[in-house]
């Protein structure tokens, strides 16, 4: 059954090699978001019960299981992406690539001449998140920002970053707000 086949299998059985560029991602999808706004609400319902659900039967634990869900499903998609290891490129093409579910941009503070910083034997750069369908979910189902929900997006950010990048990575929440939440992209 081919939901069952990982990439790996796919790829030997296709014989494909093929990486995909975000030119190659259309820009347009049919049918339209508009026709299908009712289904990705009650898709937001949903996934916003679940996680509701697993805070209930698994605690501070459902951190943890969502977080490492995100990051291997981040390792999955990614390894169709071009391999980049300039992390300024990697994460613009990857936000280019994720617009319309997540929208991020770089962003470094007034005193910083770069926005790879180094300090105190730390490499990070920070990340602005404005459209996120997380947070929509969130504010859908009246849940706080920085649980589990937010924890698969964290993931999934790392696990592409990763994958695309061959660096080891980690994503903090320095702040998160109704319109947009500032991260901290910590490169190993």
């Amino acid at each position: 059954m081919m939901t069952e086949m990982t990439v790996d299998e796919m790829n030997r059985q296709f014989k494909t090699g093929t990486v995909f560029r975000a030119e190659d991602v259309p820009m347009s999808c049919s049918p339209s978001a508009k026709d299908m706004e009712q289904t990705l609400h009650g898709v937001m319902k949903m996934n916003g019960l679940i996680i509701k659900s697993l805070e209930e039967i698994a605690g501070r634990g459902a951190n943890a299981v969502t977080y490492r869900a995100g990051k291997k499903f981040g390792h999955e998609v990614a390894k169709y992406f071009r391999k980049n290891e300039d992390i300024e490129e990697a994460l613009r093409e990857l936000s280019y690539i994720l617009h319309g579910q997540y929208t991020f941009e770089l962003w470094k503070p007034e005193d910083k001449e770069n926005y790879v910083v180094t300090e105190n034997g730390e490499t990070f750069i920070y990340l602005v998140f404005h459209d996120c369908i997380v947070r929509q979910t969130l504010r859908r189902n009246g849940m706080e920002q920085g649980g589990p929900l937010c924890q698969t997006l964290y993931g999934y950010v790392v696990g592409a970053i990763e994958e695309i990048t061959g660096r080891r990575a980690k994503l903090e929440i320095v702040h998160t707000g109704p319109n947009a939440c500032l991260k901290k992209l910590i490169l190993k």
